[in-house]
């Protein structure tokens, strides 16, 4: 017999959606405090910790003629923040677009919500109408990169009406238990016995130290490692490194710095003999870890004892020694990620034309994600545009450094 809570007098009523209200910020001085509340007592991801995004501000901001709108939304009945939305007006060439405030260093896309008032799919709807009525003039709406949750709460920014997948995928893997054994957890037996081979050849040619930079001196050593590392490996593919553009090499220092005392930054490096062979860049939020930058030193010394991997499983191990409880390799779906047993998640993008010019925008975009589509379907032909534009690269490496239009992310191995 199934009982009609409809029709139940002791049933409870359900809850009245929640109404909203939005202040729009254009500094962090007037939301710090909020800011810092939802960070700490709410969920948010590492890319949207306060240290993270006022460097982004400081160093990057500028140079991209971005215009930050740091939306604050209220719940209107309590008057307390229900999350806080970081997004930027960004002059592209014949429009406008409001993006997230990632401006291409930020993996993903998601608001800081407060802690234990999840929105519902309804209310999400509600609370955007409220970001849209304060937000300035733009022809577009573009959020690139959301994943489908911001902790244990479905994130508001995947209910949106405009969302789509994106070709582009996340992955990661749960970790727990004793740090020692961690690999043996994770790993194929094959897999082991390769990391068993690598570390060897590595001990034959000196001692191996494996360390996280915890001093200013040991950041800069090995952030200058990093992105030497980094470029030699960028020229070698004919790609443009992004760490070229100087702000962005300030951008990357100076969160880095920030990690030694209250910023999500963690910089590890992997030597041998003295000398940095491999380097590893990473945000620490909660109990969670994401790679961001893994760079390996092009000497053909090391070409058989892949740094890379070994690098990748000490932090591994240090991330769980340290409570860490999901290691999160971020996008793309490089190969070497298997190695340690992990699990794809997709990732949406959000498209809201507001004004004929951006709808026009969008009908380009649909036409640029058919033949991206087509390329896939014919690797031959996407191989050959690949060289293509090498060849132009490396090209305007010699001629000097160049300066790419929008990009989605820098957060992939070098």
């Amino acid at each position: 017999m199934f009982l009609d809570l409809a029709l139940d007098p002791a049933a409870p009523a359900p809850a009245a959606p929640r109404r909203f209200e939005a202040r729009l910020h254009e500094s962090l001085g007037p939301i710090a405090a909020a800011w810092r509340t939802l960070e700490t007592a709410g969920a948010a991801t590492a890319y949207q910790r306060l240290d993270w995004v006022r460097q982004i501000l400081a160093h990057v901001a500028d140079a991209e003629r971005a215009r930050p709108l740091l939306v604050e939304v209220l719940d209107r009945d309590t008057g307390r923040p229900a999350m806080i939305v970081p997004l930027a007006l960004v002059r592209r060439r014949a429009h406008r677009v409001v993006t997230w405030f990632d401006l291409g260093l930020c993996d993903y896309a998601a608001p800081l919500l407060a802690e234990g008032q999840p929105l519902s799919p309804a209310e999400a709807v509600a609370a955007w109408a409220a970001v849209l009525a304060v937000l300035p003039h733009a022809d577009l709406i573009h959020i690139r990169q959301v994943p489908a949750r911001v902790g244990a709460h479905p994130n508001p920014i995947a209910a949106l009406p405009g969302r789509r997948p994106m070709a582009l995928s996340a992955s990661g893997v749960a970790i727990d238990g004793d740090a020692e054994t961690l690999l043996q957890r994770l790993c194929r037996s094959s897999t082991l016995r390769d990391l068993g081979k690598q570390r060897r050849r590595l001990e034959r040619a000196g001692p191996v130290r494996f360390a996280r930079a915890g001093t200013a001196d040991e950041v800069e050593d090995i952030f200058a490692a990093l992105v030497e590392q980094r470029r030699a490996r960028f020229a070698a593919l004919g790609r443009f490194d992004l760490l070229a553009r100087p702000e962005i090499e300030s951008f990357y220092r100076a969160a880095a710095l920030d990690g030694l005392s209250s910023g999500p930054v963690k910089l590890f490096g992997l030597s041998v003999d003295g000398a940095w062979i491999a380097a590893a860049y990473g945000l620490v939020h909660g109990a969670t870890f994401h790679g961001i930058l893994l760079t390996t030193s092009m000497e053909d010394a090391w070409r058989n004892a892949s740094p890379g991997l070994q690098i990748v499983a000490d932090c591994l191990r240090w991330a769980r020694a340290e409570g860490v409880t999901y290691f999160d390799f971020t996008v793309g779906d490089l190969p070497y990620k298997k190695d340690f047993g992990v699990e794809t998640r997709a990732l949406d993008e959000v498209v809201q034309p507001l004004t004929p010019v951006g709808r026009s925008v969008v009908a380009a975009m649909r036409v640029r994600a058919a033949l991206e589509t087509e390329l896939r379907r014919h690797p031959a032909w996407a191989e050959n545009l690949r060289r293509a534009r090498r060849a132009v690269r490396k090209l305007g490496a010699k001629a000097g450094p160049d300066r790419p239009g929008p990009r989605s992310g820098v957060t992939r191995a070098g």
